[in-house]
Order: structure tokens, then C-alpha cells, then sequence
């Protein structure tokens, strides 16, 4: 199957929107270039959105921008299943986060989705944008609920920071089986006052992975990254992942 790469803007930009048009099907991608310059040198970081917002809400936007600008990574995102381009209006994040209950609940996508993923993760490697020795992902909430199963089929992923999902929405029997077979080194953050899922699910999710390499730390609030020192932990795992340029990461 042919897969035609179109791109809005420059490869040299700072920051781009691409497109994946393959089968009729499109699947819309935002490229953040490394701090100093794109090149095959460059680190990657798999960013995922959470289930409110999309790949160029301004939430989404700034953190991008906190990974580059601290990482010195890359940044390569994608619009959720239901999110962003693929839709023909912006919701309302509230209503946003309800339609995308339901869909997780109902009908979530999982593995279209990862093909999804591994589909723009093979696009950027064949441009040569990034190192394909040096990727990590980073997705809490709903990027925990797909980057489960995306890291535990991709063996390409170094180093994978999840966090703030658990059983509560359903899919348990999916995301077991996923959590089970991922190898790859994780860090898994809870949040003890979390209004959408139970310490409980969030603790029975993280116990499930077959990580041998794995850590769970609880940090006070609700949903949210905005906890004193989370961010920071996070964005230091993945420096730690990707270890020095002139060898793979450990």
C-alpha cells in the first residue's frame, strides 16, 4: 500500500502540520523540529494528547513546546481517533470529553489507531527527521489508554511515560492483554485525588505491566499534569531514555 506524505509549510520550520494519505484515508500529524536543528541526529518524542483536546490545542502546543525546549527532543503528534482534523468542528472541552468516553467505552479503535501511530512514526524515520535508536513516548490519560497497547507492539519505543488511566471506562480485558506483553521501560504516575479514575484502576493497570523496568509515583491532585514536580519527572525520563547521541540509550 502506497502512503503519500503531504506537507503544510517547511521541514525546516520550527513547527508543521503533514498529512498520511493512504487508501483514501487521511491521518493528520504535527512535527515539532529539535531545539537546534531536524536531522537524523535528533531524539524523538512521541507526544499523545489527551481525550478533550487535539494534536494544536494550545494546551497540547505547550507542552510540545516544554518537551523540545527541555528534552532537545523532536516531537511528533497525531490527532486522536476522533479528535482534531478528523472531525469538521471543535467541541467544547467538557462535551469533548464525554463523546470521547463513549467512544472509548464503545467502539475505541485500539489497534487501527496503533497502526495509526506506527504508520507516522515510519513516515518521519524514512524523512530522516529523527534518530530511530532514540524514541520515547509520552501520553497521559488518554495517552496511557492507547500508548499501552502502541508500546507493547513497537519494539522501537526506548523509554514510555504513562500515567492517569486506569480500569474504570472499560476496555480492561484489551489493555491487560497489552499491558502484559510491553517490555519497555516505563514511568507510571498516579494522581491521588483523581476525579475521573480510581487509585485502585490506576494501581491494577500499572501492576499489569510486564515490564521488567518500571516505576509508579503518586502525586497529590486531580486529573490534571499541573502537580508540583510531575512534568519534571517526566521530562527527565525520557532524557534519561535517550542517553548520549553517540550510543543507544540503556
Amino acid at each position: 500500500m502506497s502512503i503519500q506524505l503531504k506537507l503544510e509549510g517547511s521541514s525546516s520550520d520550527s513547527r508543521f502540520d503533514f498529512t498520511l494519505h493512504q487508501d483514501g484515508g487521511v491521518l493528520p500529524a504535527t512535527f515539532w523540529n529539535a531545539r537546534k536543528s531536524a536531522g537524523a541526529d535528533s531524539p524523538l518524542t512521541l507526544l499523545q494528547h489527551g481525550g478533550p483536546f487535539h494534536k494544536r490545542h494550545e494546551r497540547t502546543d505547550d507542552l510540545a513546546r516544554q518537551v523540545v525546549e527541555r528534552t532537545g527532543s523532536a516531537v511528533l503528534l497525531i490527532d486522536g481517533p476522533i479528535h482534531g482534523r478528523r472531525r469538521d468542528d471543535e467541541l467544547p472541552v467538557p462535551e469533548m470529553l464525554g463523546l470521547f468516553e463513549r467512544h472509548w467505552r464503545d467502539h475505541p479503535g485500539i489497534d487501527a489507531y496503533v497502526a495509526d501511530w506506527r504508520m507516522a512514526l515510519d513516515a518521519v524515520l524514512q524523512q530522516g527527521w529523527a534518530d530511530p535508536d532514540r524514541v520515547a513516548w509520552l501520553g497521559m490519560s488518554m495517552g496511557t489508554a492507547y500508548g499501552i497497547p502502541f508500546c507493547a507492539a513497537e519494539t522501537r519505543i526506548k523509554a514510555a511515560a504513562l500515567g492517569m488511566w486506569g480500569t474504570d471506562w472499560g476496555q480492561e480485558a484489551s489493555l491487560f492483554d497489552s499491558a502484559r506483553r510491553l517490555r519497555t521501560p516505563v514511568l507510571f504516575q498516579i494522581k491521588s485525588e483523581d476525579e475521573i479514575f480510581s487509585t485502585e484502576g490506576q494501581r491494577a493497570l500499572f501492576d499489569a505491566l510486564g515490564s521488567p523496568n518500571k516505576c509508579l509515583h503518586t502525586f497529590p491532585g486531580g486529573h490534571s499534569l499541573t502537580a508540583p514536580g510531575q512534568l519534571d519527572e517526566l521530562l527527565e525520563f525520557i532524557v534519561q531514555a535517550f542517553g548520549p547521541a553517540d550510543k543507544p540509550a540503556a
